[in-house]
Order: structure tokens, then sequence, then C-alpha cells
């Protein structure tokens, strides 16, 4: 089967397409918008609040590896508490100290 098109086809609608295009711009701005606010409201921030926990994460593991107390070079004698002992205060006592009792029935 074939269709007779009219001779002012493009005629008539080519003004219709013309139209078309400030629609495109504003939809196209309308998308790159959207798209700014996606990629400066939620992909920026969860970016950085995943630096910042990875940043405590490596803090927190590097205190546990060198606790305060020590140094990594503290082996060698000459960095930490250059050679001095601490001795215990007199008024001191031992936190967490097992004591002993029996049960009265």
């Amino acid at each position: 089967m074939v269709y007779n098109i009219r001779a002012g086809f493009n005629r008539d609608f080519g003004t219709s397409v013309l139209n078309l295009y400030p629609m495109n711009i504003f939809v196209l701005a309308l998308l790159g918008y959207l798209l700014y606010r996606f990629v400066a409201g939620f992909l920026v921030p969860l970016f950085q609040t995943t630096r910042h926990m990875r940043q405590q994460f490596h803090d927190v593991n590097g205190r546990a590896n060198h606790p305060a107390g020590s140094s990594p070079n503290s082996g060698n004698g000459t960095a930490g508490n250059n050679g001095k002992t601490e001795s215990p205060k007199p008024g001191s006592s031992k936190v967490g100290e097992y004591i002993d009792f029996e049960e009265i029935k």
C-alpha cells in the first residue's frame, strides 16, 4: 500500500519543528540543572564523607599500632623518656587489681 504525501508536507510541518528548539533548550537546561544539583548535593558530600571517615579510620589504626606511651623507635633508647625510669607515685593504687573474697552464706 502506498501513501500519497501532499506536496506541501515539509512546508506545513517545518515551522512546528523550528518551534521545538526553544523547548529543547529549556529541557536541556532543566536536565543540566538537575544533574548539577545531584552532583553538588549528593556525590560531592558523599566523597567528602568517605574521605573523612577513611582518614579517621587510618588515625585510629595508627593510634592502635603505636600507643601514646611508646614510640616506634623506643627500642634504641634515644627517644621517649631519655633513660629515666618512671617510679610509681606513693598514693596511687593499681586500677583493676584482683581482690580475692569468700562468699558468706
